[in-house]
């Protein structure tokens, strides 16, 4: 097992070097420069900034310097906010993001779960089809569709819960439910199939002959069983939420990250963006890593298979 965990760990510090790689590369790529709207200064202005920044040192010398900060956790001066460093507007702004994933996830997890079963034990039958037309619905429509007509509906015409902002629990519901319903269809779907499949495996059979009541039967071995393959798309679950709550933060008003990763990019606010990038890629590369953990400590074949101990 411990090999399995090396394995995992030294592929998520190359992948992270290759995203940090990647992002520098684009970044000094993009058409103008952060100081492009500063159309007051003087050439002599500009010369002191860009000297301040290093971005008068060649490329190489940039790309080496930046890893240096990035081993010690120092992602630079935000050039859009040149009194706030990018770890200070992590430390401010990643709790509340946090926080909404987080609910997002759980509301995901367990609806989509349960409708997922609802559908499997009513296999062809009514309860199966509306938990499916949900499903569909959700995978078809992104957040950028279901969170204004959410806003709008449920907030300003029938005036049920706040449209927006981010204060007492009530604001929380819209924002989190229009981040957690693709996931939430992803996996409802997910846990149909794996339930229908489970249900006619031998061992199941074998349990109902021996008179295992129903209860036991779908509880004890079916769920269990077909939850290994929910297991395996929890990292992408991750990164789904992740990636979609910077639209659901700019819709709902809500102040994570978002708002401030939007607006690096459309000012060239490189030490912003790449800050942004590499935390939020770090995140995921241990989502993930949990999740291939956990699922060799569930099926011990994974990790055998592919080499671990």
């Amino acid at each position: 097992m411990l090999r399995f965990i090396l394995r995992r760990l030294i592929y998520g510090v190359i992948t992270l070097w290759v995203l940090i790689t990647l992002t520098f590369i684009m970044m000094h790529n993009l058409p103008g420069d952060p100081f492009a709207n500063s159309q007051k200064l003087s050439k002599e202005a500009l010369a002191v900034l860009k000297k301040t920044y290093g971005l008068d040192q060649p490329i190489w010398v940039q790309y080496g310097s930046y890893l240096k900060k990035i081993v010690s956790f120092d992602f630079g001066i935000s050039f859009n906010y040149p009194t706030r460093t990018v770890n200070e507007v992590l430390t401010q702004t990643f709790p509340t993001s946090a926080e909404l994933g987080m609910y997002a996830i759980i509301v995901a997890v367990l609806i989509g779960l349960t409708l997922g079963v609802i559908a499997a034990l009513n296999h062809n039958k009514t309860w199966d089809y509306v938990a499916m037309l949900t499903a569909i619905v959700g995978v078809a429509a992104p957040a950028l569709v279901i969170g204004p007509l959410l806003s709008y509906f449920i907030g300003v015409k029938l005036g049920w819960l706040p449209p927006a902002l981010w204060k007492g629990p009530e604001y929380k519901i819209l924002p989190t439910i229009t981040l957690a319903f693709g996931t939430l269809a992803t996996m409802a779907r997910m846990m149909r199939t794996s339930m229908l499949d489970v249900v006619n495996q031998d061992y199941i059979k074998t349990a109902r002959s021996k008179g295992l009541t129903k209860f036991a039967v779908v509880f004890k071995h079916t769920i269990r069983n077909a939850m290994l393959p929910i297991i395996t798309i929890l990292g992408v679950a991750v990164v789904n939420i992740t990636t979609g709550a910077f639209v659901v933060e700019q819709i709902f008003a809500v102040p994570g990250m978002g708002k401030f990763f939007v607006q690096s990019i459309t000012t060239n606010d490189y030490t912003m963006i790449m800050g942004m990038t590499i935390f939020y890629a770090a995140l995921l590369i241990v989502a993930i890593m949990i999740t291939d953990v956990l699922y060799g400590l569930i099926d011990p074949r994974i990790r055998l298979s592919k080499g671990g101990k």
